[in-house]
């Protein structure tokens, strides 16, 4: 061996007995759970007095813990282990006598090893495939924390219990991993394509059916405020002629007194001037003087012609709002629907009332009904009789104070017998199990929409879209099966 190549090893030899706090030869040193070795008054001090932010400047230790100033990691309690083997080799390489240059590390940080004097040495060594702590070969591959490792970190306690694993072996794997992502992603590359396509086209048609729908909520409202337009303006003449004929009763009876008065006036002058003059027949004057008081003192109630007549409060100061929602319900497209229960489908545990417009469970079956293709022998359901192949249509419903009811609309031949299973597979298209009072249902038989609303708000409560009718629809009830439920009832409008 050169001379050369002996101080490289002794060099070698005092680094791996050197301390990183103070670049000195360890003086009682101690080791940490993690594995690096420190001066015991080194680490105290360094926990004592606070790990340096940068020059001048001091940061407290964490709360949490205590650091390692070499690897960062974090320890709950403070805990010192004599390594009696290294302060042996210590003594041991003193004893050699070995010079060796002192550059002092007179602060550690806190903080990630790629950071100070340590972390690019640290770093430094990583690139050039050795191990940070043990300048070790990094030959191993630790899976849980997914790093790479030495063979001296692989026994140590910190992965001693993790899976290893050759670091070439690890890089093969990964070599096969990619290439089989990479074939699997190139052999997705037209079924990509054709998702990117149906995504494009998807939001097209989504901007193409936002222009529709915004031009249908147009249409329709505008055919709503029109209406309300055109009340208005039917209020507003019918005012305007009641305030011209009413003026004009005024203006006449305003015109007539003011001829009445002019002609009293006048007689009064007259009458004055007889008094002046002494040619004159006394008779004559009396029974004039005496008319013409009569008629002065009974002025007003002649002159009046009892003009009583005023607006009608009742058209112009009533619930004008009311008035224009009557007009409007003449217009309101589909109309509400006047349904009726069709008893010849009634379940026998179905109780209806007189006039087919509700409906509730009995525990107490009807007797003497008779047995027919159109009845539900065993679900306790009914229809009404009014169906629908066409059109658009709108009912309510009070569903009553229990949430165990199902609405919707049957096919025709929708079976019947036996426990009934709603979906549209069997010909149902229901909702039910919603925690509201009445319900709304709407249905465009040729668009293949039906959906249901929560009429106190008619916010939405679920639409079938984009089905296939292609028989008649009749409105279909399941009400409550508690008999102590308050039936279920159909709201029809009013006559």
């Amino acid at each position: 061996m050169t001379s050369g190549e002996e101080a490289g090893l002794a060099m070698s030899l005092v680094n791996d007995v050197t301390c990183p706090l103070c670049s000195s030869l360890f003086e009682d040193p101690v080791r940490l759970d993690c594995e690096h070795n420190y001066c015991r008054q080194c680490i105290i001090d360094y926990w004592k007095k606070g790990e340096m932010k940068s020059e001048g400047e001091v940061e407290r230790k964490n709360n949490s813990g205590y650091t390692c100033p070499l690897c960062c990691e974090i320890f709950p309690q403070f805990t010192l282990k004599s390594n009696k083997l290294l302060a042996t080799i210590v003594d041991r390489v003193r004893g050699l006598g070995i010079q060796y240059n002192k550059v002092p590390l007179e602060r550690a940080r806190r903080c990630s090893p790629s950071q100070g004097v340590l972390g690019r040495k640290a770093e430094n060594e990583r690139g050039r495939g050795l191990c940070s702590v043990h300048r070790e070969p990094l030959k191993m591959y630790c899976e849980e924390e997914r790093t790479a490792i030495c063979v001296v970190c692989a026994v140590s306690k910190e992965h001693r219990t993790h899976r290893l694993a050759p670091i070439e072996e690890i890089l093969m794997q990964c070599k096969e991993t990619f290439q089989t992502a990479v074939r699997h992603f190139e052999s997705q590359r037209d079924e990509i394509k054709k998702l990117h396509h149906k995504r494009g086209e998807e939001i097209k048609e989504i901007k193409k059916q936002a222009v529709s729908l915004q031009a249908h909520l147009i249409q329709e409202t505008d055919h709503l405020l029109q209406c309300v337009q055109r009340e208005r303006e039917r209020l507003c003449s019918m005012l305007q002629r009641d305030m011209e004929r009413l003026l004009a009763l005024r203006q006449k009876a305003l015109s007539h007194l003011s001829q009445e008065t002019d002609t009293l006036q006048q007689e009064v002058a007259s009458l004055r001037a007889r008094l002046g003059n002494e040619v004159h027949d006394p008779a004559v004057l009396v029974k004039d003087i005496q008319d013409l008081t009569a008629r002065l003192k009974a002025e007003l109630v002649a002159l009046d012609d009892d003009v009583t007549e005023w607006f009608d409060l009742g058209v112009y100061k009533g619930p004008i709002q009311y008035f224009v929602l009557k007009k409007l319900e003449e217009v309101i497209h589909p109309g509400l629907c006047s349904l009726t229960l069709d008893p010849t489908t009634a379940n026998p545990f179905l109780s209806l009332s007189d006039d087919l417009t509700s409906t509730r469970y009995s525990h107490t079956p009807r007797e003497g009904l008779p047995v027919g293709e159109a009845r539900f022998e065993f679900s306790p359901c009914v229809l009404a009789k009014c169906g629908f192949s066409s059109g658009q249509h709108y009912w309510e419903v009070d569903v009553g104070d229990q949430s165990d009811w199902d609405l919707g609309v049957a096919g025709e031949t929708a079976e019947r017998d036996g426990w009934v299973v709603l979906t549209p597979e069997n010909g149902y298209w229901t909702v039910g199990n919603k925690d509201v009072r009445r319900v709304g249902v709407y249905l465009d038989y040729e668009a293949g929409q039906l959906s249901f609303y929560n009429t106190e708000d008619m916010s939405p409560l679920f639409s079938y879209l984009g089905e296939k009718f292609t028989e008649t629809l009749y409105p279909f009830f399941y009400p409550s099966a508690d008999s102590n439920a308050q039936p279920l009832r159909l709201l029809n409008p009013r006559h």
